[in-house]
């Protein structure tokens, strides 16, 4: 999985919206809505410390797993609730259709 569009995001409040750029950006038609973690979630989306392992790209579990670890690196979170957002932001960003 990673992102179709790469995105700009602006801070208002306590939330981050997302605006798609770039050379695909008139075919997302829409913005992201996103808290602190999800908008970190994104980040980490856009720009993989290691955006060669082709893991951290094309197998889900280990991108969840991953994803939930750098998250308990950055936030003073347990592991399980970690996991919850990370599927509850990826679930999301399906939604929204901006994962391939």
């Amino acid at each position: 999985m990673r992102l179709r569009y790469s995105f700009r995001f602006q801070q208002i409040g306590e939330t981050w919206l997302g605006s798609a750029v770039g050379q695909n950006a008139h075919l997302f038609n829409g913005v992201l809505q996103l808290n602190e973690v999800g908008h970190f979630i994104v980040s980490k989306l856009a720009t993989p410390e290691n955006p060669d392992n082709p893991e951290t790209q094309e197998n889900p579990d280990f991108l969840i797993t991953y994803l939930t670890d750098q998250l308990t690196k950055e936030y003073a979170v347990d592991h399980s609730t970690a996991q919850s957002a990370v599927i509850s932001v990826l679930d999301y960003l399906k939604a929204e259709q901006v994962l391939e």
